[in-house]
């Protein structure tokens, strides 16, 4: 995008926020937020949202203001006050918008992980999702992600696999589980599960290989991409630790 063709979108997005609908008032401030510092003539405008009754929109006005100006530590209170509001945010909106910060949101990992206690399978998901986006500096949420792997809500327990694989090497306690998830009703589960252990990869692993080759001759053509991606990762860790 040219630098004209970028200011024009700016100011049309800056117009969106004063949209009666708060839907077009988010997606202007998460795209606003996209264009980094380019979208800094956009921050007045933004901190006006800051006042709006809508409380979805004050907290993806800030999400874009911490982008723009490239100063999360400074907003960082803010969302984790959010991911203790229930009454007036969407539920799992806050962990969504840590999602969007990746592993710059590891300060929010142990409150992250009560959300995944939360009744509503949308804070739970929404959390789990927050954490794979953490990555590696998410090892300490693990023991309450093997848990959730066996939640009751088939979304909650993929967004768990994916977690756990995000998280890496750092998650292999996770392996039986994952195993387990192997032959999980959903197949979405299935396959997150096999992502994820190709992701942990190390010796803890190699129980599984049996799991994996049998994935990869599945009928499904999206668990045997998973498997075979698994074994590829898996096989490549063998030679790599082989020198």
């Amino acid at each position: 995008m040219d630098d004209e063709t970028r200011r024009k979108r700016i100011e049309k997005l800056i117009r969106a926020l004063g949209d009666m609908q708060v839907s077009v008032v988010w997606n202007a401030t998460r795209e606003l937020a996209s264009h980094g510092s380019a979208a800094s003539i956009a921050l007045p405008a933004l901190n006006d949202v800051l006042h709006s009754r809508d409380a979805g929109s004050r907290l993806w006005a800030r999400y874009a203001i911490a982008r723009i100006t490239d100063d999360l530590p400074a907003h960082m209170p803010y969302f984790l006050d959010a991911l203790g509001e229930k009454n007036t945010l969407f539920p799992g909106m806050a962990a969504a918008v840590l999602t969007a910060f990746g592993a710059d949101a590891s300060e929010a990992v142990p409150l992250l992980i009560k959300e995944l206690n939360e009744a509503d399978p949308a804070y739970r998901w929404e959390a789990a999702g927050a954490l794979a986006a953490i990555g590696a500096g998410a090892y300490e949420a693990v023991p309450v992600l093997i848990r959730t792997l066996s939640d009751s809500d088939e979304k909650v327990r993929w967004y768990a696999a994916w977690a756990l694989g995000q998280i890496g090497p750092s998650a292999s306690t996770a392996v039986p589980q994952l195993m387990e998830a192997l032959e999980d009703a959903d197949e979405d589960v299935r396959g997150y599960a096999a992502r994820a252990l190709g992701l942990i990869g190390g010796d803890s692993v190699e129980v599984a290989m049996t799991a994996l080759k049998a994935m990869a001759s599945d009928d499904n053509e999206n668990l045997r991409y998973a498997a075979s991606e698994a074994l590829l990762r898996l096989e490549r860790g063998r030679k790599t630790a082989a020198g």
